[in-house]
């Protein structure tokens, strides 16, 4: 089997490099940094990246010491004008989680070491040639030696500046934000009013600021608006920061230890292609854009958890190199929709100063949501209505089962299981590269159960591909073989996945469903399907 390299060592690289280590892909990352970054620039962990994180079993370790932001609260000329609660939404995790980002990459990093790969400091790619059959990559240290070696693939994780993109010579179009910004990771004095669950954000005439939900360890990160004219070269002083905390706060707020102080410009840019042949571009490298909504580091870190697992199937022989093409497919429309709703927000957030009282009424009136359109609002914040049904990995059966989730959606999570003798949410259980295949029991009598059975050693032809389940009641599970069995002690699985009557779910290994049917036989139809699209390669595993 092929190796890869993973160029880059941050959120996006490590979660790439840990789901293809995991998944047996012989991996090699990168990174032209001595050490894990300290400084802060993404706090906020989304519910649908801790759902992934708890599919690794790190969410406990990641969200150690963190706080979950519950809402934005608002300020006009220095006054509270009110709390716009976030809708829980429909997951493990209900709510976003406020985390240092050197905290989250220790913690991938940690475990990409217990699958045995070191991620390799102070080196840097400084050439990249591809042909047919491989990449060839040369690398040099810090001691300015120079190695060339071949891999099957390469991603380039490595950041707006990726050096990736540049040898690939793949265009960055877009353009600047109109105003630059003042940034910092800082101890405040004086904020007991300050909810650590909240974003307090504090619009004046002269610009915004943020202060963003409290870091683990009391810690705050803070970003403000500047003059359009003003310089964005060389680092802030304290005293810069302190000086437009206490104009746009009004409060007392003494600004102390910074980890940090930094002053940047907002880009909107994203990548004409995803990927150029064996070589792929996913986080940073392929999208940049505000960091208002907190979705960066999120994007960078699903992009990892959509290509490894296809990656992973083409490396074990299963698949053929097709199923690649449905990572730019899938992941570049997410990537267009996260730099033009963030380029909104932020538009919005800019205008304040420019607006006359009346128009300012009128923006402050609109930042309250309520109802559906809140819930709404929130479920594309967290990440968790992401739609893959337009995918080539998308098959829609007109048998299906009456409501959600439909073909391309997110899978639900359901509690109350028990797998193995141990009780569990769906969530967490295991993953590896390849699909799950869940039978549904529902009211099924015993010529229904039968014929289950039947369909799931059918199943079994497709185990490079797929790992069977059945879900039913204690009742059921005695005429299954109990290792594949997965008790619906509650029936929360039945509800989540409206499986009154018998039916099958195939779900995507990063949890995306990928086929539901009535018709108990017919999960064949999905593989002739991958064969219509050229993808599917091999059933059996390799011996």
């Amino acid at each position: 089997m092929g190796k890869v390299l993973v160029v880059g060592g941050r959120t996006t690289g490590l979660m790439m490099a840990l789901e293809l280590a995991r998944r047996g892909v012989p991996t090699r990352c990168i990174d032209k940094s001595p050490g894990i970054d300290p400084h802060v620039r993404a706090n906020l962990l989304h519910s649908r990246t801790l759902e992934i994180l708890q599919g690794l079993g790190l969410d406990e370790q990641v969200t150690q010491g963190s706080f979950a932001e519950k809402g934005l609260a608002f300020y006009r000329d220095t006054n509270f004008i009110g709390f716009s609660p976030h809708a829980p939404v429909d997951s493990p995790f209900p709510y976003g989680m406020s985390q240092s980002q050197a905290h989250t990459e220790a913690t991938l990093e940690a475990c990409l070491k217990r699958f045995g790969v070191e991620v390799e400091r102070s080196v840097v790619l400084s050439a990249l040639t591809q042909c047919q059959d491989d990449v060839t990559a040369t690398l040099r240290h810090d001691d300015m030696r120079e190695e060339t070696d071949r891999y099957d693939w390469v991603i380039g994780c490595d950041g707006a500046h990726s050096t990736v993109r540049h040898l690939l010579g793949v265009a960055f179009p877009g353009d600047p934000d109109a105003l630059p910004y003042i940034l910092g990771d800082v101890l405040i004095d004086g904020d007991d009013d300050l909810d650590p669950q909240k974003a307090h954000i504090f619009f004046h005439d002269q610009g915004e600021l943020y202060l963003f939900t409290r870091l683990p360890g009391g810690r705050h990160f803070c970003m403000a608006t500047l003059a359009p004219d003003a310089d964005v070269d060389g680092a802030p002083t304290l005293q810069d920061l302190q000086a437009i905390v206490s104009e746009r706060s009004g409060r007392p707020l003494r600004l102390h230890d910074p980890d940090w102080l930094g002053r940047f410009r907002i880009s909107y840019r994203l990548a004409q292609h995803y990927r150029s042949d064996r070589v792929f571009l996913a986080g940073d490298a392929a999208h940049v854009h505000s960091p208002l909504a907190g979705q960066g580091m999120n994007t960078g870190l699903q992009d990892a958890h959509n290509l490894a697992w296809k990656l992973a199937l083409v490396a074990h022989g299963a698949a053929s190199a097709a199923i690649l093409d449905s990572y730019e497919a899938e992941r570049r429309q997410i990537g267009e929709g996260v730099v033009e709703d963030t380029r909104q927000i932020t538009n919005t957030m800019e205008q304040y100063a420019r607006l006359s009282p009346r128009d300012r009424d009128e923006m402050m009136t609109g930042l309250f949501g309520s109802g559906d359109s809140q819930v709404e609002g929130d479920r594309h914040l967290q990440e968790v209505d992401l739609d893959y049904s337009d995918s080539a990995l998308t098959l829609t059966s007109d048998d299906a089962p009456d409501g959600q989730p439909k073909p391309g959606t997110r899978a639900p999570d359901a509690g109350g299981l028990v797998a193995d003798g141990k009780t569990l949410s769906l969530f967490q259980l295991p993953t590896n590269a390849q699909y799950r295949l869940f039978f549904f029991c529902g009211d099924g009598d015993a010529a229904v159960l039968d014929e289950i059975g039947a369909a799931v050693a059918a199943a079994k032809r497709h185990t490079a591909w797929l790992t069977p389940y059945v879900v039913a009641t204690a009742a059921q599970a005695g005429r299954f073989d109990p290792r594949m069995v997965l008790l619906d002690t509650k029936g929360q699985m039945h509800l989540a996945y409206a499986a009154r009557t018998p039916c099958l779910y195939l779900i995507r290994p990063d949890g995306y469903v990928a086929y539901r049917s009535t018709r108990l036989a017919s999960v064949d139809m999905y593989f002739e399907h991958l064969k219509e699209k050229q993808i599917f390669q091999r059933s059996e595993p390799m011996v």
